[in-house]
């Protein structure tokens, strides 16, 4: 029963503190961590589902979800696969002897793995986030998709 909040305004200091309470009541032993800083997912997912969308407007890739698998199977498991070591062993374990289209259908919601797909970005570090997103615009610009206004909202 782990519970993550972003504190980043009064109402959710308040939900985090109310959480505490209430588990501190009810188990009467908590672990808590804190750190400083902003999740990556905020940011970078926003940006992503920005491209995925444009990718769908601007190519033949077909729709958004299309678009997310294929950038998932293309540009993130390549990042894992360069820069960890354990990913690159399991995947090559369970992934590496399917078909493009089962490895590229399970990238997507599905039973296994859940509404997000086979676990790719999620395990991302805030560098491998921007090394994703890189990929991303400098594979797609080539193809004609324009992600100006999407990066230069991200440099803001």
């Amino acid at each position: 029963m782990a519970d993550k909040i972003s504190v980043n305004c009064q109402a959710k200091l308040s939900e985090a503190i109310t959480k505490l309470s209430a588990m501190y009541r009810d188990k009467k032993f908590v672990v808590v961590s804190l750190r400083p800083g902003k999740d990556r997912t905020l940011d970078q997912n926003a940006l992503w589902f920005g491209m995925y969308k444009r990718i769908s407007e601007m190519t033949q890739i077909g729709d958004e979800a299309d678009a997310r698998r294929y950038c998932k199977l293309h540009f993130g498991v390549q990042i894992l696969l360069n820069e960890d070591a354990g990913f690159q062993t399991e995947w090559y374990r369970v992934m590496r002897h399917l078909p493009y289209e089962m490895k590229l259908t399970m990238m997507g919601g599905c039973k296994l793995f859940g509404p997000d797909g086979f676990p790719v970005t999620s395990l991302f570090n805030r560098a491998q986030g921007i090394q994703y997103t890189d990929r991303i615009a400098t594979y797609f610009t080539c193809h004609g998709v324009v992600f100006t206004d999407l990066l230069s909202k991200e440099a803001a």
